[in-house]
């Protein structure tokens, strides 16, 4: 194998490119700024600053492009940030890689590796790209963030495999940006750069790509959005051509076109809802959840059904003993060896298993190596052994563990000579111990039956050694059996059933057997029925488009052998059955599927860089349990934004009344554009903002989740607006007729109406602060920031009356006591009403949506 030559290593790189993954171009400032400006209200607002404009309106020009700027530079800074999944990818391929070239070995930049090339592996070498074997000396490869496989997978590159084989079962392959866990590998490259299983991940994750908002959230503002602009468009065609009929001049046609825009649209909404998000992602945070993009805290809340990865997410991704039996059938849990005396046989079984273990202990204290033997050793410090005295006793032999003969053994001194310990398979150990019996081969079926890898460990004693350890290995004593497995992480049981409570179904995604997976899932209490698991090579048989495929993914619980394409087609097949998909995940696999999702969920200290590059989330702790409480903080974010959507529709709705109120009665617009300005950016927007930092009202995880487009206003939210907005009206007309009547001029008229719509304003805030209990049940740590907001909106207020600058801005001017009396008297039956209403609509039971 003395490899490539320099010539033809050239030409290949010249046909093949260079073993490295494309990098992605994000979208530059400009044009994230720009994006700000594609929506069906931000298009009527323009339109009404251009007939500004074209009528010489300028300052309400500059106040509707103002307020357009502002909106677009706060969606802009939300939306910035550097996509990482691309980089994360190619950190994974090594920087160097020793191969063969001309029959001289040597260190080349892996980029420039190219097929055919030979290449040398050894414990602590990532792979540089996809080997196939040629010779394995007790090579293991740690696979987990490729397969979900916890354990290392062992490789033999004289093994013989189909062609169909999923990437978890190929013993004579190694993948780039696998990691070599022990042994010594030599493989000639099959695949570069994209053509690797890595490149593939990554080709995939491209393929899978979303914006970064594209949520529920923003997928019902949207519809919102093109609602609200329908509706303004026919009323504004409707009122022109009935003013044109009229015989109306064009300027005022205008006027009440621009007028009636600006009261429609709440231009406020989208900063609105950005500090509510943001105030939910703080608290997120506090929870140990973290928001990469804000529209993905109230997503969180709206989803379904959580598609969880098992490896490293439901469960720690660390080989633990977590069983041991011993000869007579005596079955000891981890638990009971922790907390309580245990029989001396026990002691015996973690001593050997010490003792027949390659892993070694640190300066630190800490202990490397393979994690089955790490396991074993914390096995034998658990049960009162020392691992370090153990470490030290001189071994006089060693047969290391290869995968062809699935044993390991070890002869170590002893005072009275020496003590051969075996540890491997039960089929191979089992063979080699003179009182090993069909009990023997029952208690390894049970503990397989409940997910755990099985070991066996076997004696004996030698009064002298010979230096033929092969020679000893038959008539041995049996030690016992371990089982190993990777634990549940805490807490994530109860997180289980209280999604369950939830009303949001959980899926398990894992790369292991199916018979591990099943296991898994009974101790999380998913499923204990067979029938519910589906294996990625029966999904494999099926055309991911077809009904058959929808049916398999939909009726399972559990995908087990599942490969990174499949994931990603799984997600889709449960979008496709109006699923909103929760994804969690930590390894390179997830990184398509996280990014598919309705809302991806990464793991922050264990996960990759890939998975949380490709998430929209990440969790802090690493725990699935966490992910209950973002639910919960999501589903407090919807009914907040909700609060406010109500708030700022009901609002606008009464402004757009009183305007037709007022035609009706041939009267003068109620307001000026610049006024509505006013009432909707600053009066209302510094009250509304207050409604995103509630904290909700403790029952959101008793409710079922939110139909795939819930709407922001169902029908209990416009009976609940409509009386407010009706009182507004009415109260507002009557102040206006009244003022004209009495002979004040039109502005004097429009300074009475501003005043007493801002205390409107504070009165239907106080009362949507809750849209089921009355206003007085309301304590105010709960949301101390609305008093703020509303004093600070009447404080904004009274003092444009006062201030010059904004007089002639707004044409206002100070009041008379007898107008403020009068404007807290309408406010009054705003409240009145709208809690009436509430009280009627209250009822036991009702629903989150």
């Amino acid at each position: 194998m003395t490899g490539l030559d320099e010539t033809e290593a050239n030409e290949r790189l010249s046909a093949f490119g260079r073993n490295s993954l494309p990098e992605t171009r994000n979208s530059g400032p400009l044009r994230i700024f720009l994006r700000q400006f594609t929506n069906p209200l931000i298009y009527l607002l323009l339109g009404a600053g251009a007939l500004s404009l074209a009528i010489g309106d300028r300052w309400d020009a500059i106040f509707i492009f103002g307020v357009l700027t502002t909106n677009a530079l706060i969606s802009s800074y939300q939306e910035y940030k550097a996509d990482a999944s691309a980089m994360a990818l190619r950190m994974l391929v090594p920087q160097t890689a020793r191969i063969r070239r001309g029959g001289i070995a040597r260190e080349i930049p892996s980029a420039e590796i190219v097929p055919g090339d030979i290449v040398e592996l050894e414990s602590g070498f990532k792979v540089t790209a996809d080997l196939r074997l040629l010779s394995s000396l007790g090579l293991r490869i740690d696979e987990s963030l490729m397969t979900g496989e916890s354990a290392p997978a062992a490789k033999d590159a004289q093994a013989f495999i189909e062609m169909d084989t999923p990437p978890g079962d190929r013993l004579t392959m190694a993948h780039a940006g696998t990691t070599v866990v022990e042994g010594r590998g030599v493989g000639v490259v099959v695949a570069t750069g994209t053509e690797t299983l890595l490149g593939e991940i990554g080709t995939t994750l491209a393929a899978a790509t979303r914006t970064a908002v594209d949520t529920p959230l923003v997928r019902r503002m949207g519809l919102l959005a093109r609602q609200i602009s329908l509706a303004t468009i026919l009323l504004i065609l409707l009122l022109a051509g009935v003013l044109a009929l009229q015989g109306e001049g064009l300027r005022d046609i205008v006027l009440l076109a621009i007028a009636l825009a600006v009261a429609a649209i709440p231009e406020g909404l989208p900063i609105a809802v950005t500090v509510a998000l943001s105030a939910a992602a703080s608290r997120m945070a506090r929870r140990n959840v973290i928001v990469r993009a804000l529209p993905a805290v109230e997503g969180l809340g709206a989803c379904t059904l959580i598609a969880s990865d098992k490896t490293g997410t439901l469960t720690l991704n660390r080989l633990t003993v977590e069983q041991a039996a011993l000869p007579d059938g005596t079955i000891v849990n981890r638990k009971d060896w922790l907390t309580e005396d245990f029989p001396d046989a026990l002691s015996d079984l973690s001593r050997a298993a010490a003792l027949c273990n390659e892993a070694q202990l640190t300066d630190t204290g800490s202990t490397v190596g393979d994690a089955v033997d790490v396991a074993l050793l914390d096995l034998a410090e658990e049960t009162g052994n020392d691992p370090a005295t153990l470490l030290g006793i001189e071994r006089l032999s060693v047969i290391p563990y290869e995968p062809a003969a699935r044993f390991a053994a070890v002869e170590a001194a002893t005072n009275g000579g020496s003590q051969i310990v075996v540890k491997g398979a039960p089929e191979t150990v089992l063979a080699m111990c003179a009182d090993a019996n069909p009990d023997s081969i029952d208690i390894v079926e049970r503990m397989a039956s409940d997910g755990y890898r099985v070991l066996v460990l076997a004696d004996g004693m030698s009064d002298q050694y010979n230096g033929h350890i092969k020679d000893h290995l038959h008539g041995l004593r049996l030690l016992g059996f371990v089982g190993l497995g990777d634990p549940l992480r805490s807490g994530v049981v109860k997180a289980v059933e209280r999604c369950r409570e939830a009303g949001i179904g959980v899926r398990m995604i894992t790369g292991d057997h199916p018979a591990t997976a099943l296991a898994i899932a009974r101790q999380l209490g998913l499923s204990t029925n067979p029938e519910t698991v589906v294996t990625g090579v029966e999904l494999a048989a099926l055309d991911c488009e077809s009904d058959e495929f929808a049916e398999n993914v939909g009726r399972a619980l559990i995908y087990a052998r599942i490969e990174p394409a499949q994931k990603l087609a799984i997600v889709r097949a449960l979008q496709k059955a109006e699923e909103i998909v929760a994804v969690t995940g930590d390894g390179v696999n997830d990184g398509p599927a996280l990014r598919a999702a309705d809302i991806g969920v990464a793991m922050g200290r264990g996960g990759t860089d890939v998975a949380r590059g490709a998430a929209d989330m990440v969790l802090a702790d690493d725990n699935f349990a966490t992910i209950v409480a973002g639910i919960e903080e999501g589903r407090v974010t919807f009914l907040n934004v909700r609060k406010i959507v109500l708030f700022m529709v009901a609002t606008g709705l009464a402004e757009i009344c009183m305007f037709l109120g007022a035609l009706a009665a041939g009267l003068p617009m109620p307001l000026t554009p610049v006024q509505l300005l006013w009432l909707n950016l600053v009066t209302n927007g510094v009250q509304d903002v207050t409604l995103g930092f509630g904290r909700g009202e403790g029952d959101e995880l008793q409710q079922p989740p939110r139909r795939k487009l819930a709407a922001l206003l169902d029908r209990e939210a416009v009976i609940l607006m409509l009386p407010g907005a009706i009182v507004m009206t009415a109260m507002s007309v009557w102040m206006l007729a009244t003022h004209l009547g009495a002979g004040d001029t039109t502005a004097e008229a429009r300074n009475a109406v501003l005043l007493m719509v801002v205390l409107f304003q504070n009165a239907f805030l106080l009362s949507v602060r809750s849209l089921h209990r009355p206003f007085w049940r309301w304590h105010p740590p709960e949301n101390g920031w609305m008093f703020f907001g509303m004093a600070a909106a009447l404080t904004l207020h009274i003092g444009a009356l006062y201030f010059p600058p904004m007089q002639n801005l707004l044409g206002v001017q100070p009041v008379h006591m007898i107008v403020f009396w009068q404007c807290l008297a309408g406010a009054a039956a705003v409240l009145l009403v709208t809690e009436v209403t509430k009280w009627l609509l209250r009822s036991p039971a009702r629903s989150i949506a």
